[in-house]
This record gives structure tokens, sequence and C-alpha cells, in this order.
């Protein structure tokens, strides 16, 4: 903070206390001067006892009597209000250790109180608040240990913003450089004032010891206690390495690291002369290693082995790094806590992202439209890919304008070759951490949850490569793999489950063959047939192999001649609990927390490994295999399904010539009647109209306006602000002003299209949020509500006289996809059950349709199952209906368009269509002829 800023705060709160101090002294000593010089005391003259006092009562009234009852009103409102005054100087007496911690204590305060005691509280309050901001220490710089034992026992890392003058930079790169990283921390040439000092922002992490408090952290790195929320601001999202957040700003735990802003005043150095630089006077490096003179701010440096893998990790570890950070650059965490006690990473949950997809294909393909809606994705899978969707989104531009301001999100994945084991200093570390010769062995409480979640970030980098080969690759005995990951057939994407720990060794030894068979043919074939030849081994290239075992007595030679050849990219071997020989011991802690007890160098930082609990580990499971249209071993078997083509026993009978005729379905391409002033339309893009208007309004309105509006739409009966503020994303410190900013363009957007002025388009009850069904309409709303009265109430599955009409009806509104076009993190759920709900209605009417021999409905039932064809081209239960309806028709060239397009979408998936859709187009072409 600048001199001047500083004087500019102690004078604007010594005017507040100044003029508070006036006012309540005027209250409290004038009021009573001036009724005592107006009207003396109120107590009557020549009264001597009560019957004389009720006498004077009962003469008449007169403008002496009127005057003294004044004045008895007057001393009794006076003594009231010193009665508050004293009151609230006990409050904020008692009180002052919270109101020096919080300020807002005291508006809570005065909000609690009436409007008659709110005075003397806001009097006292404002001048308590006003002293509070003039006690404050004469100078802002920090106040480091006094030890250097002391400051790195404390602060994790630090970076100056410049460097100290015997170690500025000797050439102009270096200059620049120094001058990039100070116009990252809002230093540029316009920060600079007249004298050349410049208001810089230096962070440093610091871990908290026993008996810490927010209070004596913003005292003696900050240099004021009082600036302790800024500390609780940039922390709160951050998550720690034991799972946990800083939510409550009183309860902070040893061993946490905070993020912690120190204001300072710098001095642009002036053009370093190119003169020699001197010898640092630290210790110098081993001669192996040459550092750069002039680190950047994300290199890390210090001296130090930690493992036999430095080389793999480019300086990884380090004791020290130097960061600077901005609120613009702040990285959102690389870890997602699933449940209580569980902990994936960001790389994995892009797999669960990718997984996603193929799970709510085959759920289509494995359900009947009668059979009742499957359960829903696990939601802690949900979470994760939610995640991993934000973190793959592209960066959202800087703007001013911005009506919301929403959370970091998380990191970017790693890319689709890698598989990363934990985090460390908020980065992921890949598994190549585990190839060291030797092996690795895990043990300790924690080291089963981690090699559950080893193995699930091997399957979940397989789903991303989907439809390629894993480059990464498990081999398990069965043994093993049914503790950790139960259910999973004996081969599955990137894991192999073996008999024994024997197979499990034979196949490593011929993973390692294969690797040098691809080696060789790499050195010999530019030799052979020249350079261009080449281009295609890294695909032939076997990838990595990860081996995990329990050592046993018979097999613990062999896996310890087999852990001296692993090595980054080919082979990594895993011990579960029973140390081998050789190995790097490794000890894990219930949450993920890594120690090496043969190790003698310690990261100041340990690793910390992703752990699952079992429940956490199922539920990954089965969303993977769903995905891949397989069931664990253990799962309960459904109800036997029936054939489309099969007699159910309650269905209703074919309807005779007298039935009504239904109407079939034609595509609309106008909009349908609008009843309420505002018309909103979720099935695809999504767009707002007004009565009496042909075109789109608010076609200016900001993506996240839009985003509201249609979470509201698939919402009818409201959401609460908690809700919103966590689906849209938005910034907890900021939510409320987030949504005050959406109503506001809601209602200006709206307002101007339709002219109505008086009430709001947007119904705020309480914490609920809604649209205003008298205002607002949806085309949601007319689907949902024409889907509902196709179908009995009664709960059955089959479809009513009028369902086609019912149908036709609801498909007009059906466009598209809900929101389709937009990237919105909550929408992939809805989206797919208001699908589902629209391919059911019409898959029914299809099977009705077959059964019935009357024309006109099945080309009503056609031209349906064509309309959301066209939408859901990779949906095999509409194609299958469409072919046989088709070639019922006569339409054999139609049916074959319908299986190419379906085969065509699915071939982009990796899928093939199901043999019952292949028989319905290959075996009644011959069979045709041969007639």
């Amino acid at each position: 903070m600048s001199h001047l800023s500083q004087l500019r705060r102690r004078l604007t709160a010594g005017v507040t206390a100044t003029g508070t101090l006036a006012v309540t002294l005027a209250l409290l000593a004038g009021m009573p001067y001036v009724l005592w010089r107006a009207t003396g005391l109120p107590w009557p003259e020549h009264v001597s006892s009560l019957s004389e006092f009720g006498q004077r009562l009962t003469q008449p009234v007169s403008d002496p009597l009127m005057t003294d009852l004044l004045a008895v009103v007057g001393w009794v409102c006076w003594a009231a209000f010193a009665g508050t005054v004293i009151r609230e100087i006990c409050w904020y007496t008692i009180h002052l250790p919270q109101l020096l911690r919080n300020r807002h204590a005291h508006d809570e305060h005065v909000a609690a109180l009436s409007v008659k005691g709110s005075l003397a509280a806001l009097c006292i309050g404002t001048l308590v608040i006003a002293l509070i901001s003039l006690w404050r220490p004469q100078t802002v710089s920090a106040q480091q240990p006094n030890s250097p034992v002391e400051a790195r026992a404390h602060i994790a890392a630090t970076a100056p913003l410049i460097p100290a003058p015997d170690q500025q930079p000797t050439t102009s790169a270096a200059a620049a450089t120094a001058s990039a990283r100070a116009t990252t921390a809002g230093l540029g040439p316009a920060g600079t004032g007249a004298s050349g000092e410049a208001d810089a922002v230096r962070y440093i992490e610091y871990t908290v010891m026993e008996g810490d408090t927010l209070w004596d952290i913003a005292h003696t790195h900050m240099g004021d206690a009082l600036t302790w929320p800024r500390i609780y601001a940039l922390n709160k999202d951050r998550i720690q390495g034991n799972g946990a957040r800083l939510s409550d700003p009183d309860l902070i735990t040893p061993g946490w690291r905070l993020t912690i802003p120190i204001a300072q005043r710098t001095t642009p150095p002036p053009p370093p002369a190119p003169v020699p630089e001197p010898a640092p006077p630290t210790p110098p490096a081993p001669p192996a290693e040459t550092a750069p003179a002039h680190p950047t701010p994300h290199q890390r440096t210090g001296t130090g082995h930690h493992s036999d893998t430095d080389h793999t990790r480019a300086g990884t570890d380090r004791t020290e790094k130097s960061v600077i950070r901005t609120r613009d650059t702040e990285q959102g965490p690389a870890a997602i806590g699933l449940g209580e006690a569980s902990l994936i990473g960001i790389t994995a949950a892009a797999g669960l992202l990718a997984a996603r997809r193929y799970w709510y294909w085959h759920q289509n393909r494995l359900r009947d439209p009668g059979e009742q809606e499957r359960p829903a994705l696990s939601p802690l899978v949900d979470k994760a890919a939610q995640a991993a969707h934000a973190a793959t989104r592209p960066p959202r531009p800087q703007d001013p304008d911005a009506l919301v301001t929403y959370r970091t999100p998380p990191q970017k994945p790693r890319n689709t070759e890698t598989v990363t084991i934990g985090v460390r200093d908020d980065a992921e570390v890949p598994l190549n951490e585990l190839a060291v010769p030797g092996g690795c062995t895990w043990a300790g409480p924690g080291s089963e949850g981690a090699a559950r979640a080893l193995l699930t970030g091997v399957l979940t980098a397989a789903e991303r490569r989907r439809p390629g080969p894993a480059r990464v690759t498990a081999v398990v005995p069965e043994d093993v793999a049914e503790s950790l990951l139960p259910g999973l057939p004996a081969q599955f994407t990137a894991l192999t489950q073996s008999a024994d720990t024997l197979q499990a060794i034979r196949a490593a030894e011929q993973h390692l063959i294969a690797h040098a068979r691809t080696q060789d043919e790499q050195d010999t074939a530019p030799a052979a047939t020249g350079p261009a030849t080449t281009n295609s081994t890294p695909e032939a290239d076997p990838g990595t192999l990860l081996l995990i075992a329990a050592p046993d007595a018979a097999h613990t030679g062999q896996l310890q001649a087999l852990a001296a050849r692993s090595r980054p990219g080919t082979l990594i071997v895993l011990t579960l609990k029973t140390p081998l020989p050789g190995a790097r011991l490794w000890h894990i802690a219930d949450d993920g927390t890594t120690t090496h007890p043969q190790a003698h160098d310690q990261h100041p930082n340990p690793l910390r490994l992703f752990h699952l609990m079992p429940e956490a580990g199922r539920d990954i499971t089965e969303v993977l295999l769903t995905a891949h249209g397989q069931r664990p071993r253990q799962r309960r078997l459904p109800t036997p399904r029936l054939h489309p083509t099969d007699e159910r026993p309650d269905n209703p009978p074919a309807p005779t010539a007298e039935t009504a005729p239904t109407r079939p379905y034609t595509a609309e391409t106008s909009r349908p009647a609008q009843n309420n002033p505002v018309r909103v339309h979720v099935f695809g893009p999504i767009t707002l109209y007004a009565r009496d208007h042909l075109d789109p309004v608010g076609t200016n309105l900001r993506s996240e306006v839009h985003e509201f509006l249609a979470l509201l739409a698939a919402h009818p009966t409201g959401l609460l602000a908690s809700d919103i503020a966590d689906k849209l994303h938005l910034d907890p410190g900021s939510d409320q002003n987030a949504l005050k900013n959406l109503r506001r363009a809601v209602r200006r957007a709206l307002r101007t299209a339709t002219g109505i002025t008086a009430p709001e388009f947007i119904l705020l009850q309480g914490e609920l949020h809604k649209l205003h069904p008298e205002l607002v309409e949806t085309d949601l709303a007319d689907f949902s509500r024409n889907l509902k009265g196709a179908f009995s109430a009664s709960g059955t599955q089959e479809p009513q006289n009028d369902a086609l009409s019912a149908v036709s009806d609801a498909l007009a509104h059906y466009r598209g996809p809900f929101a389709q076009g937009s990237d919105y993190l909550w929408a992939d759920a809805i989206r797919e059950h208001l699908a589902t709900q629209a391919t059911d209605a019409v898959l029914r009417l299809a099977h009705q349709a077959e059964h019935n021999d009357v024309s006109g409905e099945q080309d009503a039932v056609l031209t349906l199952l064509e309309h959301l064809g066209i939408l859901h081209p990779d949906h095999e239960r509409l194609a299958q209906h469409a072919i046989r309806l088709y070639q019922a028709a006569g339409r054999h060239d139609a049916a074959r368009h319908t299986y190419t397009r379906l085969q065509r979408h699915l071939t982009d998936l990796g899928l093939t269509p199901e043999p019952a859709t292949q028989a319905l187009i290959t075996p009644r072409t011959p069979s045709r002829q041969t007639r």
C-alpha cells in the first residue's frame, strides 16, 4: 500500500470518527441541555403528594400543562436513548475481538435490531469501526521470521518481483525478462509513478504451523492483521493436501499451504551494464547440471537428488521454486475429490468424460421403449466428467463487461498417452515416476486405494484414445485385480488379468521382446528402405506395460529380474505390500501422502497419490463397462426383455376400420401459436420470441444470459440461488451479484421487446428463481405436456388411440437437442433425458405400427422416425424400426439408406451395428431374388 493511500485511509477514518463522535455527544448531552433550558424539569412545583399530583391532572388542560407533558415525553425518550447507548457500548466492548476479525459483524448486528434500537448501534458501531481503521501499524512491510531456518520452515516458496541490486541482470535479454515479470504483475510502464516507483504484489506460499491463525499470519507477513480476508479470499477454493478446503476462516489445519499477497514499493532497476556476472554466494550446483543464470518464474532452483528418474522429470524434484502469480493467471486444481475419501486427477476425469458419451449410447441400445428408465449416471462420475469438461473448454477471454465471474476451472489434462499417479505442487505427476530400476513397492494403509486409482487411470486413458489402441496397458494377476476392481472381464480394453503371477511375468517378458523387435526395426528400417518408412513405426510401438503383483516366495526372483529392466516408456513393475528386494519402498498413508523410508533426501512437498474407495471404484467400473456394452459379472440379472416383434400379453386390440383416422405428422417450419408475451425455445439453438414479432428478440444477449434462461426453462418449478450458482460454476464470492446482473439483463431485454414494465419476467421468491408462468412460455413445457397426454396416466407403456397425434404435436417442438450448439456443463444429462423421452415415444408408436396394417399410420410413424433419425443418427433402435417399416412398404432403397447412415455414424465412434440390425439388410436381398 503506498503512503498516499495510507494517508487517505487514515484521513477518511479520522473524519468519520470525529463526525460520529460529534453526533453521539450532541444526542447524549445536547438533548437534555435543550430540554432543561426550554422547559426546565418536568416535575410540577408545589406538589408534595400523589393526591395533589392527581388533582393537578384532573384540572382543565392548559398550555403550561401541555408543555410539561411534552417535556416528560422528551426526557423519557432521552433516557431510553441513553440506556440504548449504554447497552450498545457494552455489546461492542464484549464483541471487540470479533469486530477486529470481521467488520461485517457490525452490519449483521445493526440489521438484526429494530428501527428504534438501530440508531444508537449505528452511532456507536460507526465510531468503533472508524477507530479500528485508525489503529494500524506505521509500516506495511512484511515481518519475516528472525532466522533463515525459521523462514525456510514457514515459507514454502518466495519470489522477489525485481532482482536485488547485487543480482541485477547483465544482458539485455535478462532486462527484458525482468520487465516482462513486472508487466505480468500489473507493473507495466503505465504503473510507474513520477519517482520511478510502482506498487508491486508479491505472492508467497506459506505452510500453516501449529497455533497459527489467519489474523497472526496477516499481521506477520502483510504487516496488517486486518487484511486477513485477502488471504481467505485467495485460498478458500484451494484443495489442500488432505483434500479439504478453507471454508471456515477460524479453522485452519497445520500443514495447509496458503497463498499470501504482499504489497510493496519497488523501483525498476536501471539498464544494466554489460559486465560479467559475479559468482553467486550460494554453494555451486553439481558440475553435471548447468542451471540458467536467470530462471523464469516457473523454473525451480536448488540441489539434491530425490529419485533415479530425475532425468525424465526435467527438474521437477527441487527444494524451492520461484512463483509470480496474479489473479488472471491463477491455475485451478489438478485433482478432483470424489466423495469423502477418494481423489482422482483431471487426466483420469478426462477419460471419464470420453467414456460418458459411449455410456449414454449403450444405455439407449440396451433398453427397450417399454422398459423403465435406467439409473442415471453415477454422481461421482458425473462430477468428474463435468470438471474435465470445464478444464477442456477454451479459456474465456478477459471481458470487462462480463455480467458474471466464473470459478477458476481445473488445470488442463495431460495428453492422451499419459497416465498420472498423483499430485505434487499443484501439478499432476506422470506414471514414469514409478519407472525406476528395481521397481517400486507400495505399502501402508493407503496402498490398496492408490493401486485402485492407478488401474482406473490406465483404463480411463484408454477411453481417451478410443477407438485407437491404448498406449499404456496393465497386466495384473486375477486375485489382485479382483481385490482392486472386481467384476471386470479377464480382457478389458487396457487391462489383462492373468491366471497367476507366473503368467503375468511371462506377459511382461513378451512385451519386452516386442519392444526390442520394434527398436530393431526402427534401427534397420532407414538403412534398408530409406527414411520414409519410419513414419509408420510409432504405431507399432507396444507402449508402456504396467505390471502390478503381490510377490510370493516362488516368483520373487523372476519379479526382481524383471523389475531391474524397468524404464520409462517400456516397463514398470509395481509390487503391493510385500517389499521386493532392491525395489524402492513407498509408504502410503490413508490420504495418499507418500514417504520413502529408505531415502535420505525427502522432498519438502511429498507426492500425494490418487486413491479410490471401493464404492467409488465400483461406480467407475460400471460406467466403463456400460460404455463398452458390458455389465459387471456380479450384477443382478435384469428381467428378460421381449423382442420388438414378439406379442405382449397386454397389447391393446388393433384399431378397427371405424377408428378415427389419425393426423399424420408433418414437420412444421413455422413456430407454433404464442400465448404469453415471451416464448423461449430451448430445443435447437436457444432463441427468444416476443408476441406479435416474427423475428427473434434478444439476439444481442450475452451467452451467460442465454444459459441462465435455458437453465430456468429446464426447471419450471424453480431453482434455488445456490443450485444456479453451482450449475453455472459462478465464483462463490460474487454469485449474488452475478445473479442480480443476470436478472437485470433479462428484465431489460424483455421489457424492451414487449413493452411490459410492471411485473418481473423472473419470479424471485426468497432464494427461488423461476420463469413467470403468465409471461414466459417454453417449447420444453409444450413438449412435456403433449408427451404426457400421449400415454395413459396409469403408468402403462402402451399408446392410446390419440397417441400419434399427441406425439406428432410434441415432436413439432423437438427441433433439435436441448441447447444445441451450446457447451454447458450441466446440460448433458438434461439433453439425454429429453432425447430419451422423444425416442421412446416414437419407438412405442413404431412397435404398434409394425403390428397394425394401416398404411396411413405407418407413413406417419415413418415420418417421425426419419425426423428423429436425422437428429440422432447413431440411435440404433430408431434405425431398426425405420428399416422394418420401409421394407414393409416396399421402399428398400430408403431402408438401405437408413442402414448406411447408421453404419457411418457408428464407425466414427469405433462401433458396429448389432447383428440383428445387419440381418435386416443382408438376408433379404438374395431371398427376394430367388423368388
